[in-house]
Parts: structure tokens; sequence; C-alpha cells
């Protein structure tokens, strides 16, 4: 048999693309931006819950040279780590938002530090069932077209690693009364490969609409340990979450709080606390 691999292949170029989504956290309206390489953008969250039926994402880059980005709308399960993962099946109790709304424009060339709007349309049918409807708009960077090889590079086979960065923000939309609660389950001490304290719990949801919160642990009555800004979507029952802690030494003896708070602007909004002592 003729060996194929013998054979001159010329100077052949492999592009391996390496794609990397941060859910917005994933992650109400987020003030901070999310950052993706030179993009930024704002907000993180996107609810529509009431009369609105327009919302707008503003996306600037940062970089030094303008850049093409591309605005899709995906579908993602949440697993219980906060990992997002590919779905074209919504979890119990959800639907998706992908066939819900618009948006526009869906490809932007971003000069540097030049703010883009992307507007984003609510469509709902008038027979949509009562629940929470979840997609996520991924805005993606398109890559630039490889450079050939130079003429006197030697024949074989080269790789080019390039990185494609994106940004996901999920897209909410609640029809009728919905509500949630939260409680936390397996509260413990632990230590982190770098030596700091923190404590590790589950955020259990259960309901008919996602938990966006806070978690704040206090060590003695002083606050010690932030999270901000979570999610537990409808596609899981519960979150597995560790807090770093600024409380240096063992947690031994102290007296440990930790209490999830969503935010004022969220009817009925849900709560829970748990004191842990090592």
């Amino acid at each position: 048999m003729r060996n194929i691999w013998s054979q001159p292949w010329g100077s052949l170029r492999l592009l391996l693309v390496a794609l990397a989504t941060w859910p917005c956290a994933s992650l109400a309206q987020s003030p901070t931006p999310a950052p993706a390489g030179g993009l930024l953008v704002s907000p993180t969250y996107v609810l529509f819950d009431g009369r609105e039926r327009s919302k707008a994402l503003l996306l600037t880059n940062r970089g030094d040279a303008p850049e093409i980005y591309r605005i899709s709308i995906i579908d993602r399960r949440q697993m219980p780590d906060g990992q997002l993962a590919a779905t074209d099946q919504p979890g119990p109790g959800e639907g998706f938002a992908s066939r819900l709304v618009r948006y526009a424009p869906r490809e932007v060339l971003l000069q540097p530090n030049k703010p883009q709007t992307i507007r984003v349309l609510l469509q709902l049918p008038a027979d949509l069932p009562d629940g929470e409807y979840r997609s996520h708009i991924l805005v993606q960077q398109v890559p630039k077209a490889s450079e050939p090889p130079p003429p006197d590079k030697p024949e074989g086979l080269s790789v080019t690693i390039k990185a494609i960065f994106g940004v996901s923000v999920p897209v909410i939309i609640r029809k009728g009364q919905l509500d949630a609660t939260a409680s936390l389950s397996d509260v413990h001490a632990l230590r982190l490969p770098d030596g700091r304290s923190a404590v590790g719990l589950r955020l259990n949801r259960a309901g008919t609409r996602s938990l966006r919160g806070d978690l704040s642990v206090l060590v003695d009555g002083a606050p010690a340990g932030q999270l901000n800004n979570f999610n537990v979507f409808l596609s899981t029952p519960y979150r597995e979450l560790t807090i770093p802690l600024t409380t240096p030494g063992d947690l031994k003896g102290h007296r440990v709080a930790v209490e999830f708070n969503e935010g004022e602007n969220v009817p009925s909004p849900a709560s829970a606390k748990e004191t842990l002592t090592p």
C-alpha cells in the first residue's frame, strides 16, 4: 500500500479555534460589565418582567484596533457548578426565550472605544402560557483571516492557535405571577489550595422562577466574603458554591453567618440564612 504520509503536503496551516464564553456570570441588571478580551458588554443580565417591550445592550471595544463581532441567540442548560451546557430541550418548568425576542444588528464593526447599541425586542404571542423563559445572547468575535505562510517556510504541518472571545448574556422573560424560595444547606468551612479560608455551601431553589442575588458571609459579625449577582436558573434546583474569605487563619471557634438575598426590585424577593460554628 502506498504510504501517503511520505508524500510532500506543502505548507498546511491548521487553525485551532478556542471559544471562550462568559455566562454572566454565568453573571436585575448588573452594573458591572462583562469583559472578554477587549470587549465590554453591559448590562450582563436582561430581564423582561413588566410592560417594557425593548431593552438595549451596550458593546464597547476596549482594544486598540477595530473588531467585528457577531451576535446570536443560544439556548443553554445550567449545571450545579454554574457552567452552561448546550441543549435543545428546556429544563422542567421553563421555556426558551429565543423564539420570543428579536435583536438587531446581528453583526457590528466596533471601533476602539466607540460604543454600539444592540436592541432586544420582545414579541409575546397572546396565548403564551405563564412561566419563565430563558435564552442567552452571544456576542462573539469574528476571527481575522490568517496570514499566509512566508515563502521560505519549509514544507510540513504548522499549527496556529487563535482564541475567539465572546460574552453570553442571559435574557429572561417572566409572564404571570411567579415565585421562588431559597434555602442553604451543607454549609461547611474549608481551606483553598492557596491557604485561604472559605465557606462551601449549596444554595437550593424552589418555585416557578429563577434566583438572582448576593451571598454574604460574616465572621463574628464582621464582613468576610461576598458573591454578587449570581443566578440559579430553572434548569437546576441548586448551585454548589465556594466563597473565599478575607478572615486570616482558621475558622475554628468563630461564628460564621451566611446569608442570601435577592434585590429589592424583585417582587417577593427570596432570602435564606444559616449559621456555622466550626
